[in-house]
């Protein structure tokens, strides 16, 4: 059964031409699909066709070569880099394989390794150690100069994005600020067809449940049979069918905690059954490692000043969730800096 995901067309917000009305109808559009069901369709967003459609065809590629010469690609901490999941790795990831890309990150003040920390004249040194592990692996050049073009596209897309949600909330000055220069991670997958695994499917989950982690997730998707599954409000799970061109957004965790709970975090999964592959192309956008992840102010009451909301750095924040859902991306993350 499907799940009614809204389609927005966010074409009038980009249009520097439209008037004040049919810029608010896209805002209150988006605002009512956060706070029903946490996913929508984001139709007319102003990424190139044939780089939205390229970005998919360089990780069909690159899956497509052999397993030896994928994991040249891996990495000692296990974050960045090429990885393949099957369905009894430890914590029950599923059937699945990526090539992961992340921000530099850090220990120091926002989280990241600028030439010098944000707001002062101190700089960080070119061999401070990232948090992560080893950096980026690009397969080749034509993969990198691509991924980065259409990265650029998304974190560009995700700030009016972002600003849009904030008029419709009435939030100002700290969601703002620590969404300035966004810390973002980009992961290519690939889930193999039923034809490359010899009919095996495992537990017929090839991504477990999940909330995302962070703030909001941007997700460019193959066309074709029903993957994506969202559990609703009442614990029963529907399929996601693909609108074509148009990107899948949901909100994250962190979201949730700073609306207390008016945009929840949608469980999701991906349980794919057709026969051959599906590449999957999310990227996550989240705040600064100082950014706090209790209520924003303006919407905190008496009442959410529970310990669910808890305030505390979203860089320690992050660095728990991964060891939870990853654990052991997270000892090798550990042993990369002992």
């Amino acid at each position: 059964m499907a799940l009614f995901v809204p389609i927005i067309d966010f074409g009038p917000y980009l249009d520097p031409a439209a008037d004040e009305a049919q810029r608010r109808a896209v805002i209150d559009a988006l605002d009512s699909a956060c706070r029903n069901v946490g996913f929508f369709f984001l139709a007319n967003h102003g990424i190139p066709q044939a780089l939205f459609d390229q970005i998919r065809a360089i990780g069909h590629r690159f899956f497509d070569k052999p397993a030896e010469e994928k994991l040249k690609y891996t990495t000692d901490s296990g974050f960045r880099g090429y990885k393949r999941f099957s369905a009894t790795t430890t914590n029950g990831q599923g059937l699945h394989e990526v090539i992961a890309f992340y921000a530099s990150a850090n220990s120091y003040t926002n989280g990241r390794a600028p030439a010098a920390a944000k707001d002062t004249s101190v700089p960080i040194s070119p061999d401070a150690p990232d948090v992560f592990g080893e950096q980026n692996m690009w397969p080749d050049g034509e993969f990198r100069a691509v991924a980065e073009e259409y990265l650029g596209c998304v974190q560009r897309l995700s700030q009016r994005v972002l600003s849009a949600l904030a008029t419709a909330l009435g939030v100002g000055d700290s969601f703002h600020d620590w969404m300035d220069d966004p810390f973002w991670g980009m992961r290519v997958t690939g889930y193999p067809g039923i034809a490359e695994t010899g009919g095996k499917v495992g537990d017929g989950v090839n991504f477990k449940e999940h909330t995302d982690f962070g703030c909001i997730t941007l997700i460019n998707q193959d066309d074709g049979p029903d993957s994506l599954q969202v559990c609703d409000k009442q614990g029963q799970w529907h399929s996601v069918t693909p609108v074509p061109n148009a990107l899948v957004v949901n909100i994250g965790d962190l979201f949730s905690i700073w609306t207390c709970g008016r945009y929840p975090a949608p469980l999701h999964r991906v349980v794919h059954r057709a026969a051959h592959r599906r590449v999957s192309v999310p990227i996550f956008i989240d705040p600064r490692f100082d950014a706090v992840t209790g209520p924003l102010p303006e919407l905190q009451s008496a009442d959410d000043a529970a310990p669910k909301y808890e305030a505390r750095p979203y860089g320690d924040y992050l660095w728990d969730r991964i060891s939870e859902f990853y654990p052991q991306q997270s000892e090798g993350m550990q042993r990369h800096h002992a």
